[in-house]
């Protein structure tokens, strides 16, 4: 029954929510990341954090999978710098290699 129940909620999310299903809680989504390598992004890191879905997305983020982010993006704070800078919420991304991987 409990089974059902989760199955259930999964399909009416992806019904729902398509590709942001990627990054929940337990999952990764990996977005090129150019010359500085791929950008590994875990859900599971940011639920622990005490986050949910809905604390991103729609506001900062729309609820797609496919989003450029930019060095101007990065530079003037907007999408995952809104929390990542110096004085914000998480971490400053002044470590490119805390995001970006080769």
């Amino acid at each position: 029954m409990k089974l059902t129940a989760t199955i259930i909620t999964i399909l009416a999310a992806l019904a729902f929510v398509g590709t942001a299903i990627a990054s929940m809680p337990g999952n990764t989504s990996e977005f090129e990341g150019g010359p500085m390598g791929k950008v590994v992004f875990s859900g599971q890191i940011h639920a622990d954090a005490g986050l949910s879905c809905g604390d991103c997305h729609t506001g900062i983020f729309q609820m797609k999978r496919e989003v450029k982010i930019t060095m101007a993006d990065h530079n003037s704070g907007n999408l995952c710098f809104s929390c990542h800078q110096e004085g914000g919420k998480a971490f400053a991304s002044n470590d490119c290699a805390r995001c970006h991987q080769k």
